[in-house]
């Protein structure tokens, strides 16, 4: 009983420290500019809550605003230096 006891809060234990780096990964994919689905999965994952979306795959880097601007940016720059 006390190897069960001691199974179950390790387990709840590894459930907080992942619900934690999610919550870190909420936080980049923010600040990134990554998809509301992306975003709504994380913050669910995070929180302990079903997930709203069976997947964010497949996602492509220029969908994250940032990628998106400095791509933007390189191709303004390109022009420019003709």
């Amino acid at each position: 009983m006390t190897e069960d006891l001691h199974d179950v809060e390790a387990l709840r234990e590894r459930i907080r420290v992942l619900e934690a780096v999610v919550g870190e990964a909420y936080q980049f994919t923010g600040s990134v500019g990554a998809p509301l689905r992306v975003l709504d999965n994380l913050a669910a994952a995070a929180a302990g809550q079903p997930l709203p979306h069976e997947s964010f795959l497949p996602i492509a880097a220029e969908e994250c605003d940032e990628v998106r601007d400095l791509r933007d940016r390189l191709d303004q720059v390109r022009q420019l230096a003709g």
